[in-house]
């Protein structure tokens, strides 16, 4: 089966402003998570994944022409492999119950935080390994390959500020660097040293907005000792040096 580079997100909210800050938001912090595709109902979506390769439908419920609950249904039942991931206010939390039962994937309160947002993504993309690798197990061997890169993932998340070694992490499970980064790809969309450089980049990102920390001891934080390290890495995924990024959100 042929590696795809990201995993096609259509994103399906009637209201501009939030679907563009969606929009942006899953486009510039996130590697295997791609909005190919966006509209603005029910019905625009259907025509949508007629057309494209679609492997995530972020929906809002109360759209007009044609609601996400009804979207939901139209996918589960015509697009059963498409995972559905609904945008709900409180008011629409009884719907979200409802789209559960449609077998929707999972649920996002508006507004949408950008930090429960990736894990809610990177959590369908492990859902899509699976579904990928069922259909080619010869290649990968049995299921257990979808417990060492849940283990992977969780070790990531949870020990990102300190020395992560994905070689002897690999070595340890049995596996060659080159064996666990195409499986950990086949699940989750990226590799396990991007996910490990986006997620320090992201929590990186929330320090420099939301504190007054220098820029080596958000470095430090974050899992890069060496302060130059941090600034060329940062550079390269999100466009500008630590420095211009809190200037420009501050």
């Amino acid at each position: 089966m042929k590696e795809r580079d990201f995993y096609n997100v259509l994103l399906v909210e009637d209201e501009r402003f939030l679907r563009q800050s969606i929009v942006r938001t899953i486009n510039e912090s996130e590697d295997a998570f791609k909005v190919t595709a966006q509209a603005s109902n029910g019905t625009e979506a259907l025509a949508c994944l007629e057309k494209e390769d679609i492997q995530i439908v972020i929906t809002d419920i109360q759209m007009p022409v044609m609601n996400g609950l009804e979207l939901a249904k139209h996918i589960n039942s015509q697009y059963p492999d498409t995972i559905t991931i609904i945008l709900t206010g409180y008011a629409d939390f009884e719907y979200a119950q409802e789209a559960l039962r449609q077998h929707a994937f999972e649920y996002l309160l508006k507004p949408v935080d950008e930090e429960i947002l990736h894990k809610v993504l990177t959590k369908a993309g492990l859902q899509l390994g699976q579904v990928n690798l069922s259909v080619d197990t010869n290649e990968f061997g049995n299921y257990d390959a979808r417990e060492q890169v849940d283990y992977l993932v969780n070790y990531i998340q949870e020990h990102y500020m300190e020395t992560v070694d994905i070689g002897i992490m690999a070595e340890q499970m049995g596996f060659t660097s080159a064996y666990l980064s195409k499986i950990f790809k086949r699940f989750t969309g990226t590799t396990p040293i991007k996910m490990l450089t986006n997620i320090r980049i992201h929590n990186a990102k929330k320090l420099l907005k939301n504190t007054n920390l220098s820029i080596q001891e958000i470095g430090k934080q974050v899992g890069y000792p060496d302060q130059f390290h941090f600034s060329k890495t940062f550079r390269k995924v999100v466009g500008m040096n630590p420095s211009a990024f809190r200037e420009e959100t501050n």
